[in-house]
């Protein structure tokens, strides 16, 4: 279990998304567990880039180059937040 709440994770997440992706309050508003790139426009391979800086700064981490990739969904960033962040 993660030492931060998921709805705490949920919140960085979105803040971080809203920045990187360039989303107004309501888009990020919206996001959700399920939310996957092809349901925001501005998550493009740049955006994500930028999203997972904005993460490893929020969250205070560093992923793994390979991990980089797997974070397709606001689901799988949640996952890999909690792996990376349980001790």
């Amino acid at each position: 279990m993660s030492s931060v709440p998921e709805r705490e994770l949920l919140s960085g997440i979105r803040a971080c998304m809203q920045a990187a992706l360039k989303l107004s309050d309501a888009d990020a508003a919206a996001i959700g567990l399920t939310t996957t790139p092809d349901q925001l426009p501005g998550w493009t391979s740049q955006a994500h880039l930028e999203l997972v800086f904005a993460l490893e700064r929020q969250f205070d981490l560093m992923f793994e180059a390979e991990e980089i990739a797997e974070l397709a969904s606001v689901k799988a960033i949640v996952g890999a937040l909690e792996k990376v962040r349980t001790p």
